[in-house]
């Protein structure tokens, strides 16, 4: 192999008699560089986007949550539930009781998810989500809301305000009556204490929380059902091996089956979303790359017709059919990994500079979180990059070897 590598480098950078066959490889290897440089940038865009939304969501999301898989609610009673709060490396559970409802101030009205909290809830989400007033539900004789601000816009609701807002929740066993519908619902006036904010729209538009009991007196339910609990870890500590015990504890719990849900999984469609989108991308580029790297073929066959002579030599040296094949194979495949090679580094230099001096700019006068377009290199994804454009390149170099004969 050492003798058909030194004779492929020889024809891969010596003057050929036919000048086309120069550009005919330059031109492969730079269409190569432009489509590894793509890839590299498009797919670390989409990494970026994930970690910016993910960061998003982590200022409210819990780092584990314990739900049932079947119903809406289940008792905190469960001895499996204690025994959860003396692992190791949890820092906090709040028990939330969540389901709709519909608010109404003055002449608006929306709907939203209605959620009963107690004092462990402040501990689990992020201080800096707090857009005005504080984030405080009061208690059971003085309670107050906190709403998302985009879902305080369709109230025309705030803080200070003198006029509460009025909440509706349904009797959970409660059956609707044609001609009493108001009997199948309880209500509450209640005043806004804070407004909270993770540029969100989604999030912000959804949510109103109120003290866990209110909310329980409201839906029907009893002193002690919950729809789940939200778990806060230590910092440091192994997220994946306490989720683990988790799901082992509540194994054993008789009636009831339960999902132990992570960051991602509580979003696991947007996700599974943006990775469909991202490799689909990579699809589109790489069938792209594919045209670029089909100019091998082209560009060794004019080179096998140009060193007949030299392959009539080789062969009288004692060179045998082979050798003669590797030796062209081995230029051919040395194209794509000049291109692919170089177009990697180039992409990576490109995701650094946008990385450390955001030169892309998002569009101005947009409300973004972000001002410039985020990146984010993974390993395996440049790894994934290499070996799919190295041996797409082998594969079609080995067809003009064929008769190099």
């Amino acid at each position: 192999m050492r003798f058909e590598l030194r004779v492929a480098l020889r024809y891969l950078f010596s003057k050929k008699k036919q000048n086309a066959i120069n550009i005919v490889s330059g031109v492969c290897a730079t269409g190569i560089c432009v489509a590894s440089l793509a890839l590299v940038c498009i797919l670390s865009v989409y990494n970026g986007f994930q970690s910016v939304v993910g960061d998003l969501y982590s200022s409210f999301d819990p780092d584990l949550r314990i739900q049932p898989k079947e119903g809406k609610t289940y008792p905190d009673t469960l001895p499996q539930i204690a025994e959860i709060r003396k692992i190791k490396g949890i820092q906090t559970q709040a028990p939330v009781l969540s389901d709709g409802a519909v608010l109404m101030n003055g002449e608006k009205q929306t709907s939203a998810t209605l959620c009963g909290v107690d004092e462990n809830y402040y501990k689990i989400i992020k201080k800096d989500i707090v857009y005005a007033g504080e984030f405080n539900v009061g208690n059971d004789e003085v309670p107050y809301m906190t709403l998302g601000v985009a879902l305080a816009a369709q109230l025309n609701a705030s803080i200070h305000f003198v006029q509460p807002v009025t909440l509706y929740a349904p009797i959970h066993d409660a059956k609707l009556s044609i001609s009493n519908p108001e009997g199948a619902f309880n209500q509450i006036q209640i005043f806004v204490s804070g407004l909270y904010s993770v540029n969100q729209q989604e999030t912000d538009s959804k949510f109103a929380f109120i003290p866990i009991n209110v909310a329980r007196e409201m839906y029907g339910y009893g002193p002690h059902d919950i729809s789940y609990i939200d778990i806060k870890i230590e910092e440091g500590a192994d997220i994946e091996a306490i989720q683990k015990q988790i799901k082992e504890i509540l194994s054993s719990v008789d009636g009831y089956a339960f999902d132990v849900l992570d960051k991602e999984t509580l979003h696991a469609d947007f996700y599974r979303m943006l990775q469909v989108e991202k490799w689909v991308t990579f699809l589109i580029l790489f069938f792209v790359l594919m045209i670029a790297i089909v100019n091998i073929i082209g560009s060794l066959s004019m080179l096998i017709i140009e060193k007949k002579n030299d392959i009539q030599t080789l062969k009288h040296l004692g060179a045998t059919d082979s050798t003669i094949r590797r030796i062209f194979l081995l230029e051919g495949w040395m194209v794509t990994a000049i291109g692919c090679i170089a177009g990697v580094i180039l992409g990576l230099l490109l995701c650094g500079l946008q990385s450390w001096f955001g030169i892309i700019k998002l569009s101005e006068g947009s409300d973004f979180v972000i001002e410039h377009y985020p990146v984010a290199v993974q390993f395996w994804d440049i790894v994934i990059i290499i070996i799919s454009v190295l041996s797409i390149g082998l594969i079609t170099a080995w067809f003009p070897t064929k008769y190099a004969e």
